[in-house]
């Protein structure tokens, strides 16, 4: 006689059933802030803690700044020196701003990609609720009568077991779906938790990036009041300009001889075309041409022109080409140099913010800085230089035309 194995049925099935169903019922009358859930992830992504990072840095640049700046005032015989501080606590600043931006981004990027998981996992809920509440339904409208029947119908021994196995195995369905159901609401609910987080994060970083704009805007209302005291202090000074006037000269030696060992290293040719105006051509007036000019009661060689624009307007690459220098100089400020091949170069100085560094292909009509009144400057402009072998060459003469 053949003999079939035969898993015994459990007794416990029914009773398990009805526990599960009180148990759904108490998950949805407990109040979601007494369920468990799972540990909220913190922020704590590659990107994010790279942002972190640099608001340390700029931090403790910062401090360092301000303690320069302390000693600097009480020692006002290099006024140069107290405006260069100045200039780098704000640059400073605008890097944190951006800074605080990109961490602003990044959050609302999470922010948005975590919204649309909750919604997913809503749907998921939803579904498996009501696949649970079917289940639980039929249960309940079928009851021991019905299971009874199935077990009363079976037409043998080994006919009735497998019944009650089957039986078993429905027991077992219900109660995973009721699991999987608690698991989904759980993860919800973590997912949810999680998303309040970055919305908390987001809002204390926009509050941090509040403080940081004032704190610019007190910075630049100084830095104002400062360069018209230096105005006065200088022209009532001219010995001290004479110096400053001598030193800028130096600075032109070293600048020349710069640029032309670099161009024959490079020994690149023109790129061609013609030079563009270097900001909107909105900002057409020239405040100081190229040449000699008297400036308080001191002669003095003007290597370029002075265009006047507001602080922040953009500053143009005049031609494509190659950046050979992107940095700050007590003299120029923020400044950059852009070689154009064939001795051709160009000069964008007292930027309030570079935007390019060395080594950038850049285009022509591209953005590579803003305009401010870094280094040695008492007004927002761009000084622009045209030079050819590292000589400086009138701009408005064969290489820009000024807009009417």
């Amino acid at each position: 006689m053949m003999h079939t194995e035969i898993r015994r049925p459990r007794a416990a099935h029914i009773a398990l059933l009805a526990v599960s169903a009180l148990l759904f019922c108490a998950l949805l009358l407990i109040p979601a802030a007494f369920r468990p859930a799972e540990a909220v992830t913190q922020l704590t992504d590659a990107t994010v803690k790279k942002y972190e990072e640099q608001l340390k840095v700029i931090a403790a640049e910062k401090a360092e700044i301000s303690k320069k700046l302390v000693t600097a005032r009480q020692n006002k015989s290099d006024a140069l020196e107290l405006k260069s501080y100045l200039d780098r606590q704000m640059n400073l600043t605008l890097e944190q701003i951006d800074t605080l931006n990109a961490l602003i981004e990044e959050t609302a990027d999470k922010i948005g990609k975590k919204q649309l998981e909750i919604i997913d996992k809503k749907a998921d809920v939803d579904h498996q609720r009501e696949n649970f509440l079917t289940r639980l339904r039929i249960t309940y409208e079928e009851g021991d009568a019905s299971y009874l029947e199935l077990l009363l119908g079976a037409d043998s021994l080994y006919d009735f077991l497998t019944r009650v196995e089957r039986i078993g195995y429905m027991m077992d369905y219900n109660i995973n779906l009721m699991e999987k159901y608690q698991q989904a609401a759980l993860d919800l609910q973590a997912e949810e938790e999680q998303l309040e987080a970055y919305q908390a994060e987001n809002e204390k970083v926009k509050a941090q990036l509040a403080d940081t704009e004032a704190e610019l805007a007190q910075q630049r209302s100084e830095t104002e009041a400062y360069l018209s005291t230096l105005e006065k202090t200088i022209s009532a000074n001219s010995a001290s300009y004479a110096a400053t006037v001598e030193r800028e000269a130096q600075v032109n030696a070293e600048m020349e001889a710069y640029i032309k060992e670099l161009q024959a290293k490079a020994n690149a040719a023109y790129v061609g075309g013609e030079f563009i105006w270097p900001v909107d051509i909105k900002w057409a007036r020239i405040s100081s041409y190229f040449g000699w000019r008297t400036l308080y009661g001191v002669k003095d060689y003007h290597r370029g022109i002075d265009i006047p624009a507001y602080s922040g307007e953009n500053i143009y690459a005049s031609n494509a080409g190659t950046v050979i220098k992107a940095e700050y100089h007590w003299s120029y400020g923020n400044y950059v140099i852009i070689d154009h091949g064939g001795g051709k170069s160009t000069l964008y100085a007292h930027s309030s913010k570079l935007l390019c560094k060395v080594g950038d292909k850049v285009k022509q009509g591209q953005v590579i800085a803003k305009v401010g009144t870094t280094g040695n400057s008492s007004g927002n402009h761009l000084h622009f230089e045209v030079r050819i072998d590292g000589v400086c060459q009138n701009p408005i003469e064969g290489y820009v035309v000024q807009p009417k």
